[in-house]
């Protein structure tokens, strides 16, 4: 390969001085065609080798092909260096040079990374027009222990708003309880929503765009009259801007690893985050306006909605300790419902036990196996038959009584008959409220008499109705007096007559 200067003068001597290949080629000792071959160059020219050959990676190379496809799979932190590679090979028996092992690795590179490179276009969204949807899996720290968790993620196309919440699992009920709580966040909804293939949204791919939705899911976006749109299978560019939250995300709000003790907290926290990031984020296509200021201008143009009423109803008996079982975590019910059937209306957050039309019971939903979800107050019926259980029943343990209530139980206790006397103190606190009980306890504990038949007494006469008190200006009469001073001459007359 010749060097630039020499490059320079065959190109001088040839247009400049009209002399012919041969003679040039004699007078810079060159062979003609190498005269031929520069006499177009105007480029420096570079060394491109046409073939590669690893003679001693020869049996290697199908092993070397694989691995370098698994390690493009991974993070780019968490794949091997050539060097440790090289390490590997030789320990394998490898007797060829680093340097052909790097210029095959190398080559592999270049060639995958060609296969992957698409041409993407910029898209384009009016405001209110779509939103786009994703579930993203993390790990966190929840009392204590590291557990995964599911997150939704939401993204308003036009203003680049978006909201995320954490749920245990991806099912119907979590799913729609993130739109509830999304659109609410955001001020409304959009026209469209894009959302991949997902089992609870899509049940069967057709051809191109083709799509069987899920009936329930169908259900929702009819009652918020949405659009869903399905993307391309394996096509995560079509709702790109939630694939990108997705990992912007993750680095700033997931990592280091969150600990909470509980979702709750887990979820009130993803909420004030996103207000943060928002005020704090540029919007890409205007970058003198943040995102929240962006989702101020596009909300008047979202469809305000109210949430769905969604709930999953679930027949199930009530067994003998006054229990139901979903999802192997038990709830109690009323103790009278004991063998009866009742329906279970299961929600995101809450479970609601249905009987005969009228809600009997309502638990927070919990998601940890082999355990039980006890209101004591659903006992209380059975108590007034088995006082002796208020001491040891499991439904009353680490019950969380009033202070005053607890005084009375701790003295009341000590006196013959005391668990039968605290169980009729706790039916006058749930047949008039624990607000009146509470008051006529402490007035009874005050006044230095901490039995029943006080706190009843202060009960009676806390709930009795207050007479009106009335001043005699305000009592309108019905015959109003007269000023007539004849009657005075009558009465004189009668007493001259008696007199006389």
């Amino acid at each position: 390969m010749l060097c630039m200067e020499t490059i320079l003068k065959i190109r001088r001597l040839y247009h400049n001085d009209k002399l012919s290949v041969r003679e040039i080629a004699r007078q810079l000792r060159l062979n003609r065609r190498t005269v031929k071959k520069y006499l177009t160059t105007l480029n420096p020219p570079t060394y491109q080798r046409e073939s590669y050959h690893y003679p001693k990676l020869g049996s290697f190379l199908p092993y070397l092909e694989t691995f370098l496809t698994q390690e493009q799979t991974k993070r780019a932190n968490e794949r091997l260096s050539v060097r440790r590679l090289f390490e590997l090979l030789r320990s394998e028996g490898y007797q060829g040079q680093y340097n052909s092992l790097a210029c095959f690795v190398r080559k592999f590179k270049a060639q995958y990374e060609a296969k992957g490179q698409d041409v993407f276009i910029p898209q384009y969204f009016p405001e209110a027009d779509a939103y786009q949807f994703d579930w993203s899996i993390e790990t966190i720290k929840l009392s204590g222990e590291v557990v995964k968790i599911n997150v939704a993620h939401f993204r308003l196309c036009h203003s680049r708003a978006f909201f995320i919440k954490a749920y245990p699992n991806q099912r119907m009920d979590m799913l729609v309880d993130a739109h509830n709580c999304a659109f609410e966040f955001l001020g409304g909804t959009c026209k469209r929503g894009i959302y991949d293939n997902m089992k609870t949204a899509v049940t069967t791919i057709g051809i191109g765009k083709e799509r069987v939705f899920n009936e329930q899911f169908l259900a929702m976006m009819n009652y918020f009259l949405i659009e869903p749109v399905a993307c391309t299978p394996a096509s995560g560019w079509e709702k790109g801007q939630v694939e990108r939250q997705v990992k912007t995300l993750r680095k700033r709000i997931f990592e280091p690893m969150l600990s909470f003790a509980s979702m709750d907290e887990l979820n009130s926290y993803l909420h004030e985050r996103c207000r943060l990031l928002m005020d704090e984020f540029k919007h890409p296509d205007n970058k003198t306006i943040s995102v929240s200021q962006a989702l101020k201008k596009e909300q008047p143009l979202l469809v305000t909605t109210t949430p769905y009423p969604w709930y999953k109803d679930k027949p199930m008996r009530v067994n003998r300790l006054s229990l139901v079982c979903y999802e192997n975590h038990r709830y109690s019910v009323p103790c009278h419902l004991a063998n009866k059937v009742v329906t279970l209306q299961v929600q995101a957050e809450q479970i609601h036990i249905i009987y005969q039309k009228d809600c009997v019971a309502s638990h927070k939903r919990s998601f940890i196996k082999n355990k039980t979800t006890y209101n004591p107050w659903h006992y209380l019926k059975a108590l007034l038959y088995k006082p002796g259980a208020l001491r040891n029943g499991e439904p009353f343990k680490d019950w969380p009584l009033p202070e005053p209530i607890k005084q009375l139980q701790r003295y009341l206790q000590d006196k013959p008959k005391g668990d039968r006397t605290m169980v009729e103190l706790l039916m006058l606190i749930h047949e008039h409220g624990e607000d009146v009980g509470i008051t006529a306890a402490s007035i009874a504990l005050e006044q230095g008499i901490p039995t029943v038949e006080a706190v009843q007494n202060i009960i009676s006469r806390l709930l009795e109705p207050a007479i009106p008190v009335l001043k005699a200006k305000e009592i309108p009469l019905s015959n109003p007096p007269q000023s007539n001073c004849q009657h005075y001459n009558s009465l004189l007359k009668g007493v001259s007559h008696a007199t006389s």
